[in-house]
């Protein structure tokens, strides 16, 4: 980059082989080019001219804070001739220095100053006037100075031969020499592509924290949008075109390895399982009885089916193993994604450690939706299938009859032997209903829990009493299981398998366990008590916990502001969209120990970590960037601020204005400290402080007391004051402390006089 009109895209063109059209002053903003090699990809940036009349010196300032930042060689072409004073033209590269936090990460450029057309003679001299601009430059700035914070490896100026002599072309192997002396910056293109739009993005936006920070917040963004695909499929995509979990920083698949089923089964034949991706496990608005169906379908087909099983608490057991094994091959996979995706992150950052704690929320919300539920089945006596959590009826999702033929086999004089007629896992011999075996009259117990409805008896048995092949009938009243928790009333839904003969006033169900939710919020994991009637054990007020460690829901207690974000803000006729900073309160970063419902000490985000003051600038509304609580004036990187107004005078009446236009003439939108860096010497307008000491002429020396009403508030007295005076008031900083013509008061009526007044 450099001035217009030196030759940049021609030196360029020369330099790395690209072809840009650097004739008639063509080029606009900022034109890129590839350069493929063996061993490296070249990428070539072509900057529009500096100090174009068509571009705003903070445009100016923006171009050359992005070529710092994306580039990792700078050569920043000046026509010596024309100018020989380079401090104006590099003080646009000072005032960049001040915006994004010093970040060794991105400010790794080296800068080459080249001097267009230098005789031989005059190299040496040249080169002495140019190294003693920047040496007074950096012992005028001091660690602030630009070439510092912004080029870590060095600076070198280049003079260059006058074109159309061989040195012109000699010179550019020594060019090349520094450029394949540079380290790469980029491990791929993926990578570059995705930090050139950040940093377009945050100079877009006036975000100017640390690159690494932004990165982070948008690669866990984007895992935290691609989650749900990832849970539900085990893809990042799946819509007209599938998309396989990624790994973002190198653009390769996440392992899928190949499972044989004799790996989680014993006595099974070798078979390879399905894979993991694009198997549908979850899905907020589908029942589990859906969500199931494929998974049970190919368990019955291609491992054990269940209607020719002989172990029914066998086939149970194999299908329970099969389903723990796809969801924790799931979980695992997006557990790996996630791992790799975040693998070059800082792991203590709060948004990769919410990151996480979202992933494995919805991670155990999967795993628990396919944690079978195992008790009997209301209409059989086979093992209910659908997920542990289910509110309505138990539901081994067969069609309910037994599939074993009569046991009674010489009876049929080896005829076809037809099914037994009873429930499916019934108890007893298997009996049809073809030829009378037994008695098979109604039991006297019909209509229990558990009956099988025709006794079992020999045919004709003496006694009177008719029974079936249970050995216990159900009482069938509801369990007696009834509490209050933390989240609400509980009342057991199951009945009590007790024998209804043996009297009993408390009515127990089939789970032993204890069926209620941990007590901590968001945490749907039952209760880790093996007492069913865990809640009463005596005490006034029984805790329900898992177990497990938990995250704190609770938002930091610190004073100050944990996190600044950025949020677009619509103008009000204005076609522009002006960028916001607010501030955002985080969740405490603190883990509740096992068995706890909360931890020990404050809740915060992050254990002795930053908070930012709370102090904003009035005119960009930009928070300080200083700790809380801190003693020295307060100091920000500032946004943009579209109120500030330049008014002039009328010729006859110092106090009469004659007109209000818009502070950065263009009517696009400026930093508010750019405002007094553009306008050189001028003062401000402030509504006064002191009306009787301004009237007795007993004021400061900056401040000057206006007579006549002015806009806004015209009732409200008004002063002029100097530019140092107005940011004293703002209890900010002052931007610009170096330019003395800023701490003069000139109170001439042709003084530029600028207004930013609510």
């Amino acid at each position: 980059m450099g001035e217009q009109s030196c030759g940049k895209s021609f030196m360029l063109n020369h330099l790395v082989g690209t072809t840009f059209d650097g004739a008639m002053h063509c080029t606009e903003g900022v034109w890129m080019s590839l350069v493929n090699t063996q061993e490296y990809i070249y990428v070539a940036l072509d900057f529009e001219g500096l100090k174009s009349l068509e571009r705003t010196p903070q445009e100016d300032m923006f171009l050359a804070l992005f070529n710092t930042v994306v580039s990792n060689l700078i050569l920043f072409k000046n026509q010596f001739t024309i100018n020989r004073d380079i401090s104006t033209m590099f003080q646009k590269f000072q005032d960049g220095a001040k915006l994004f936090e010093s970040d060794p990460k991105i400010f790794q450029a080296r800068l080459c100053v080249i001097i267009k057309d230098v005789p031989k003679v005059d190299r040496d001299d040249i080169i002495r006037v140019f190294q003693s601009k920047f040496d007074r430059l950096v012992s005028e700035e001091g660690e602030d100075n630009f070439i510092t914070k912004m080029y870590g490896s060095g600076l070198d100026i280049i003079p260059w031969p006058v074109f159309g002599d061989i040195a012109w072309f000699k010179k550019l192997s020594f060019v090349n020499k520094k450029l394949e002396k540079q380290k790469v910056k980029y491990e791929n293109a993926i990578t570059f592509l995705q930090d050139i739009k950040v940093i377009m993005a945050k100079l877009k936006i006036c975000d100017w924290d640390s690159l690494d920070e932004s990165l982070i917040q948008i690669r866990i963004a984007t895992l935290k949008k691609l989650l749900p695909t990832a849970i539900s499929y085990g893809l990042e995509r799946k819509d007209s075109v599938t998309k396989l979990l990624l790994d973002h920083d190198t653009g390769k698949p996440i392992e899928d390895p190949k499972t044989d089923l004799s790996d989680i089964l014993n006595n099974f034949d070798s078979t390879e399982l399905l894979p993991d991706a694009n198997i549908h496990l979850y899905d907020e608005y589908v029942s589990f009885v859906q969500l199931s169906e494929d998974l049970r379908e190919y368990f019955d087909e291609i491992v054990q089916s269940q209607e020719e099983t002989s172990d029914e608490i066998k086939w149970y057991e194999n299908f329970g193993k099969f389903l723990n094994y796809i969801i924790e091959r799931r979980i695992s996979r997006v557990r790996k994604w996630y791992a790799q995706n975040t693998a070059k992150l800082p792991q203590d950052n709060s948004n990769v450690i919410n990151g996480k704690y979202e992933m494995e929320q919805k991670l155990d919300k999967l795993a628990l939706l396919w944690t079978l539920c195992g008790l009997t089945c209301q209409q059989c006596h086979l093992k209910c299938i659908k997920n542990f959590n289910h509110k309505d009826d138990h539901d081994c999702l067969t069609n309910h009859k037994c599939n074993f033929p009569c046991q009674f086999v010489e009876a049929h004089n080896k005829k076809l032997i037809p099914k037994c007629i009873h429930k499916a896992g019934h108890e007893g011999k298997h009996i049809c209903k073809k030829i009378k075996h037994l008695c098979n009259e109604p039991c006297d117990l019909i209509g229990k829990r558990n009956c099988q409805e025709v006794c079992s008896k020999e045919i004709g048995h003496p006694d009177g009493k008719h029974l079936c092949q249970s050995t216990r009938h159900y009482c069938g009243v509801s369990c007696s299981l009834s509490t209050h928790t933390v989240k609400g009333d509980y009342r057991c839904p199951n009945k009590c398998i007790k024998s209804y003969e043996k009297p009993h006033s408390s009515h127990r169900c089939e789970n032993r366990t204890c069926p209620i939710q941990c007590s901590i919020l968001n945490c749907q994991r039952k209760c880790q008590s093996n007492d069913h009637f865990h809640s009463y054990s005596g005490f006034l007020y029984v805790d329900h916990f898992c177990g497990n460690e938990h995250h704190c829901h609770e938002l930091c207690e610190n004073d100050g502001i944990c996190k600044v974000v950025i949020e677009p803000k619509k103008q009000l006729q204005e076609p522009f969209t002006k960028y916001i900073q607010l501030s955002e309160r985080l969740r405490c970063s603190k883990k509740i120990p096992p068995n706890e419902s909360k931890h020990i000490g404050k809740h915060t985000h992050n254990e002795n970590g930053f908070h930012f003051c709370e102090a904003q600038c009035q005119f960009c509304g930009y928070f300080c960037t200083l700790p809380y609580g801190h003693e020295q004036l307060h100091n920000t990187r500032h946004g943009f601020d579209s109120n500030m107004m330049q008014i002039k005078f009328s010729e006859d009446d110092e106090d009469n204005i004659s007109e209000y236009t818009r502070a950065d003439g263009q009517g696009k939108f400026t930093l508010c400290n750019m405002h007094c860096k553009n306008l050189g010497r001028h003062r401000h307008i402030d509504y006064c402080q002191d009306e009787v000491i301004c009237k007795s002429e007993n004021q400061r020396h900056d401040i000057k007391h206006i007579d006549e009403q002015i806009q806004p508030n015209p009732d409200r007295p008004k002063d002029f004051i100097s530019h140092k005076l107005f940011w004293e008031r703002t209890g900010f900083k002052d931007p610009y402390p170096e330019q003395q013509d800023f701490a003069e008061f000139d109170n001439d009526r042709h003084t530029i006089t600028c207004l930013n007044l609510k």
